[in-house]
């Protein structure tokens, strides 16, 4: 019963998000292409071109309040921010992919949100995801591998296509094409089709965001305008993390990289930087169900100092976006502000004091580095 349930549901919500792909595709090829000019970058202690913090689009009401997070986000000298609306399969081996009208915002409230940030500053970027409703034992995106591969990307053409529309008539800077979807990297003309697809629809700037430990045999980056990949290294080792074992942790991890991004010669952006408030997050950063009834605030503001000590004036890197942001205690049992929260939300810790050291211009730091 629950298998037919949810077949029902993907084919319902396929149909819908299908549909609302064809009318945004649709409207751009019957009007001029809007333009947008981008926001100007504004002086800072040096992390790149873009520096911000990631929202997940969860609540379908046009009422939640994503304008609230991103008026505290002005404030933590962010001049970009990067909002991730969520599609969904059943597991790892389904063809269908699908928007829950009851989970997602609808496509005005995602523009209206989008028009918003630009209206406070903040460069808006899109990284439009894949969940798994029921995943099987070990699945997760990364996992992905379906058993009907042209049905498969159909649908995740239209998904990314419906987003690249919202994103080009919003004014969004930035699309991320994709995240962690490390099975299918290795399809690269069908990559390069939906990117050549996508370029039609948005004018902005292109990005994939790779796993951190699967970027290198990604082999589209060319066709992209920006090197994307996430942070979650095992920075601990078999030791006890401390500030220096982390940051010199960092030294090897960052030669690799930028010994092989010259050789593809685009800027990276980090998508995903983050570090859940607990003991283990030096060693195991990817998993926030590893020890959540022990927080270690300290530990995660060092991970986030080694991070930007070791990152923040590389001119190989075009940004930093830190995961994640909250704003709304209703959104889960625990209030992400209380400092024996365990999720990777940095707000009302000491790693949101390093991050503002980073973010914010000299002229908002004290002498000592501190934030005023």
């Amino acid at each position: 019963m629950k298998a037919q349930r949810l077949a029902i549901l993907g084919v319902i919500f396929i149909v819908i998000a299908a549909a609302m792909t064809l009318k945004a595709l649709d409207g751009h090829q019957a009007a001029p292409m809007a333009t947008h000019t981008p926001i100007p970058r504004s002086p800072r202690a040096r992390v790149a071109d873009y520096r911000g913090f990631a929202i997940t689009l969860h609540g379908s009401s046009h009422q939640h309040p994503y304008e609230k997070a991103i008026d505290e986000l002005e404030n933590t000298g962010s001049n970009s921010i990067l909002f991730v609306p969520i599609g969904w399969q059943e597991n790892a081996g389904s063809s269908s992919i699908f928007i829950d009208v009851r989970k997602s915002p609808p496509p005005e409230r995602i523009a209206q949100i989008v028009r918003y940030s630009r209206s406070r500053g903040l460069a808006p970027m899109l990284m439009p995801i894949i969940l798994l409703d029921s995943p099987r034992a070990g699945e997760w995106r990364g996992k992905i591998k379906p058993d009907n591969a042209d049905a498969w990307w159909d649908n995740y053409n239209r998904y990314i296509l419906h987003y690249a529309g919202i994103a080009q008539d919003a004014g969004a800077e930035v699309l991320i094409i994709g995240s962690e979807l490390v099975l299918m990297e290795n399809q690269t003309d069908r990559w390069r089709t939906l990117i050549s697809e996508v370029r039609k629809v948005f004018k902005g700037r292109l990005s994939y965001s790779a796993n951190w430990d699967h970027y290198q045999p990604v082999q589209f980056w060319d066709d992209l305008d920006m090197i994307g990949m996430t942070t979650y290294y095992d920075l601990a080792g078999a030791g006890t993390p401390t500030l220096e074992t982390i940051t010199n942790a960092w030294k090897p991890i960052k030669d690799n990289i930028l010994k092989w991004q010259a050789t593809i010669n685009k800027p990276i952006l980090f998508t995903e930087a983050g570090w859940p408030n607990q003991v283990t997050c030096a060693k195991y950063p990817w998993d926030y169900t590893r020890s959540p009834k022990e927080p270690d605030t300290a530990l995660q503001a060092a991970c986030f100092k080694a991070f930007f000590d070791t990152w923040h004036d590389e001119p190989a890197v075009a940004g930093t976006i830190v995961w994640e942001w909250k704003y709304d205690p209703a959104q889960r049992p625990e209030n992400p502000q209380d400092r024996d929260y365990t999720g990777y939300i940095p707000k009302g810790k000491p790693a949101m004091d390093v991050i503002l050291q980073y973010f914010r211009r000299p002229s908002d730091l004290a002498a000592d580095g501190s934030s005023k």
